[in-house]
């Protein structure tokens, strides 16, 4: 697994505000995969958070892989729209990588206006925790993945962030077993994703949803936390249920 955690962040950023972690696990099919995490800022100040996951496994969805974090951080220099940023990688994908196919989680976050803007390929959604209430599954509507010609357009979704906000995203092989529907693992993530420290989640996510067993799947997990809980002047989300709440469908 060295060539893949080459192609991953070496470090995650140090942002004023937040602070991060990360897992990622090779599945028992191979040492190298698709999946992957980024995290960076943009000129904006903003933040782009990212998982990705290539279809496939080996040496060919790990090029592929790092060829597409590496364009999608080029596109993020033109646009801080994550559908249109996605839309420019899915035509570089479609032009240049014929055969490859992949789904993309992309999400901007503002910590000035305390919000989350998100598209998504395909891919789970996100679980966003706060302090003292119920974690959320947010409501981000899927398109096709990258690679899949469909002549439609993008879309992307604003989500509010509460005070001392905590944003999990990950790839399918956290969730997905086989004998499991998808959704019943998404919500078991959903019980265990809480407002503590990034590592802190990392640790209980992996115990609870992977165990001490080697996955059958690449898995990684990207972990968002807001420091800033003691402004007041931060906007509490006011309706995070009706605009969080919602269960991924898993594509056919």
């Amino acid at each position: 697994a060295i060539m893949q955690r080459t192609l991953l962040p070496a470090q995650l950023p140090e942002v004023a505000g937040l602070e991060f972690a990360s897992r990622y696990v090779p599945g028992d099919r191979c040492e190298v995969g698709g999946d992957w995490y980024d995290v960076f800022t943009l000129r904006s100040g903003a933040v782009c958070l990212v998982v990705g996951d290539v279809v496939g496994h080996g040496l060919d969805a790990a090029q592929a892989m790092g060829h597409i974090r590496a364009v999608l951080r080029a596109t993020a220099l033109c646009t801080e729209d994550p559908a249109e940023l996605l839309t420019r990688l899915d035509e570089h994908v479609q032009y240049f990588q014929a055969d490859t196919m992949a789904t993309v989680l992309c999400g901007i976050l503002s910590l000035s206006t305390t919000t989350l803007r998100a598209s998504s390929a395909g891919h789970p959604p996100p679980v966003l925790a706060a302090p003292h209430a119920s974690a959320t599954i947010l409501t981000i509507p899927v398109d096709l993945p990258l690679g899949v010609e469909s002549g439609h357009p993008r879309h992307s979704i604003t989500v509010p962030l509460p005070p001392g906000f905590v944003l999990c995203l990950y790839t399918d092989g956290l969730v997905e077993r086989r004998g499991i529907v998808i959704d019943d693992n998404i919500e078991k993530l959903r019980q265990t994703v809480t407002a503590q420290a990034p590592e802190a989640v990392c640790i209980d996510v992996m115990q609870q949803l992977v165990g001490p067993a080697t996955p059958e799947d690449d898995v990684a997990v990207l972990v968002a936390r807001d420091l800033a809980t003691a402004q007041p002047t931060r906007r509490i989300m006011r309706e995070v249920g009706s605009a969080s709440q919602g269960v991924y469908q898993h594509r056919q």
